[in-house]
């Protein structure tokens, strides 16, 4: 067995979107609509699992901490250190709050807090 999907759901939907493609490549898989005004981006990286994207009309934002229970973060492994400190410094540059940095000596992941108050990790 292995995870198909992991579903995020937000209020803004382009945004995210747009955020997992230009942070980390991901390209829409599929996508689902409904009359109720429900929709969905199913994302899909070099391998799986995959993101569903999912937004509604009632859809509310909430703040959420890293104390919270429920899912905390969502982890991207990338392929080298290069792609590891170039989207670090891009998420730094975009000014998204960064809840650690990599250890100085061997460090391989850093957590950010991202659109809509979500913990996105990133490890190679």
């Amino acid at each position: 067995m292995r995870i198909s999907n992991v579903g995020l759901m937000v209020k803004d939907l382009e945004g995210a979107r747009k955020f997992f493609e230009d942070y980390f490549g991901a390209t829409v898989h599929a996508e689902y609509s409904e009359d109720n005004g429900y929709k969905s981006y199913i994302m899909k990286f070099d391998e799986n699992p995959k993101i569903e994207l999912m937004t509604k009309p009632e859809a509310v934002e909430v703040s959420k901490t890293k104390n919270d229970t429920g899912f905390i973060h969502i982890c991207i492994k990338v392929d080298s250190q290069e792609k590891f400190e170039e989207i670090l410094e891009k998420v730094r540059s975009a000014g998204y709050e960064i809840l650690y940095e990599p250890a100085t000596v061997g460090g391989k992941e850093f957590r950010a807090i991202t659109f809509e108050d979500n913990i996105i990790e990133v490890c190679y």
